[in-house]
C-alpha cells in the first residue's frame, strides 16, 4: 500500500514589525561661556550699554584796553572754550566708564599772552560698583575738592567758571592761577548719591602733578576727602580737604612745597530762583627754601532768576581771588551781570556776560569785558 503523504506544513507566521521610533535629535552643542575660575561654572553675561556726548562752546570776547599795560585787552575775538566729545559705557551691574577729549585746550606757558589750541583728555575713568550707590573709581578724572566740578558745563548760569577755579589770564589782567587742582591720575573710594537727600562721600589718592603730566612729580601722593549731600533739582551742599606734597622746577632747581586745601560749596535749584556759592583756602608750605607760608583764598557767590513762561534767566555773580598772601596787593574781585537763554530745539544755549574787574590800587587795571558765548549739545 501507497503511504499516504504527509499534510504539508503550515506556514510560520511572519514576524510581527513594530512601528519605526524616530532617532532622538542629536543635543544641541553648548556654546562655552564665560567662567569663574574659582568654580569653573558659567557665569551670566552683563548687557553693556554705551552712549555718546560732546558740546560745543564758543565766545566772543572784547576786554577794555588798559593804557599803561601792552598785552591787557589787545586780544578781542572769538575763543573756542570746548569741542568735547566722548562716550559714556555701562556694564551693567559691573561697572560704568567714561571717556572724553576736548579739541579747545589753551595751550600756553604761565604768564604767556598767546595761546595754541590742542587736543587734550579731559576724562578717562571707570567706576566699579561695590552695591548700592558704592564705587571704586580708577583712572584720570576730577574730584569733589572744586564744588564747581559737580556744575556740568552744559548747566553753567555764566559764561566763564568763577574766578577762584579759572584764575586770569594775562590777556585778561594781571596772571593769576585757579586754586582747584584740576583733574589728575588716581584712584577713589566714592559713594554718589542717585536720589535727593541722600549723603555721598568720596576719598581720592591721586598724583597730585600738573593736570597735564603723565606720571606723578614725586614719591608722594594727593590725599583727598569729601562729603556731599546732594539736593533735589541738581542741587548739592559739598566740603572738602586735600593735601598734596608736590614738586615744582626743573632740574637742577627742584623744590618741595606742600598745599594743604580745603573747600566749601553749594547750589540750590528753587523753581524761578538758583543760588549758587562756593569758596577754597590752600596753604602752602616751602620745605626746600625754608621760605615764609603762603596762604590763598577765593570765593564767589552768584542769584539767577528764571522768567516766568520764558527759556530765559538774568542774574548776577560777585567773586575774589587773593592768590598770596605774601604779595598785599594781587587781590581780585569781579562784579557779573549774565544772562542765559535756551534755545530747545536746537539743542543750544545762549549767554552774555559782562563783567567789571578790580584790582588793589597798587595794581589797578582798566580791564572790564564783555563775553558773548553760544553752546550747541551734540
Amino acid at each position: 500500500m501507497a503511504q499516504a503523504a504527509d499534510p504539508p506544513a503550515e506556514p510560520e507566521p511572519e514576524p510581527k514589525q513594530e512601528a519605526a521610533t524616530p532617532a532622538p535629535a542629536p543635543a544641541p552643542v553648548a556654546t562655552p561661556g564665560p567662567t569663574n575660575d574659582l568654580v569653573d561654572k558659567p557665569v551670566e553675561q552683563a548687557k553693556f550699554k554705551w552712549e555718546p556726548f560732546g558740546y560745543l562752546r564758543m565766545q566772543y570776547i572784547a576786554v577794555q584796553n588798559d593804557p599803561n599795560v601792552e598785552f591787557v585787552g589787545r586780544d578781542d575775538g572769538f575763543e573756542l572754550q570746548n569741542a568735547r566729545v566722548g562716550v559714556r559705557g555701562d556694564l551693567q551691574g559691573v561697572a560704568r566708564f567714561t571717556i572724553s577729549i576736548d579739541g579747545a585746550v589753551d595751550e600756553r606757558a604761565q604768564n604767556d599772552p598767546q595761546g595754541k589750541l590742542r587736543v587734550g583728555l579731559r576724562d578717562a575713568y571707570v567706576d566699579f560698583w561695590m552695591g548700592g550707590d558704592l564705587a571704586i573709581r580708577g583712572g584720570y578724572f576730577q574730584t569733589w575738592v572744586d564744588p564747581n566740578a559737580l556744575v556740568a558745563d552744559t548747566s553753567r548760569e555764566f559764561v566763564d567758571k568763577p574766578i577762584e577755579t579759572r584764575g586770569m589770564r594775562s590777556t585778561e589782567g594781571w596772571y593769576t592761577q585757579g586754586l582747584p587742582p584740576g583733574r589728575s591720575l588716581g584712584a577713589a573710594v566714592r559713594m554718589e548719591p542717585e536720589e535727593a537727600n541722600k549723603v555721598g562721600l568720596e576719598v581720592a589718592v591721586q598724583n597730585g602733578a600738573d593736570e597735564f603730566a603723565s606720571n606723578n612729580d614725586n614719591d608722594k601722593p594727593a590725599v583727598s576727602a569729601a562729603v556731599m549731600f546732594k539736593l533735589a533739582s541738581e542741587g548739592f551742599i559739598v566740603a572738602a580737604a586735600r593735601w598734596n606734597p608736590r614738586t615744582v622746577g626743573d632740574l637742577p632747581f627742584r623744590q618741595d612745597e606742600t598745599d594743604i586745601q580745603g573747600s566749601l560749596g553749594a547750589q540750590v535749584n528753587a523753581g524761578a530762583i538758583s543760588l549758587g556759592a562756593g569758596g577754597i583756602v590752600q596753604r602752602t608750605t616751602f620745605e626746600s627754601t625754608g621760605g615764609p607760608v603762603q596762604n590763598a583764598f577765593g570765593a564767589h557767590a552768584q542769584l539767577m532768576f528764571k522768567l516766568p513762561g520764558r527759556p530765559l534767566a538774568v542774574g548776577y555773580r560777585f567773586g575774589i581771588l587773593d592768590p598770596s598772601s605774601l604779595i598785599v596787593t594781587d587781590r581780585v574781585i569781579e562784579h557779573t551781570a549774565g544772562a542765559v537763554a535756551g534755545v530747545p530745539q536746537w539743542r543750544m544755549r545762549v549767554q552774555l556776560q559782562l563783567t567789571h574787574v578790580m584790582e588793589q590800587a597798587a595794581r589797578e587795571l582798566s580791564n572790564s569785558r564783555i563775553q558773548l558765548a553760544a553752546e550747541v549739545s551734540l
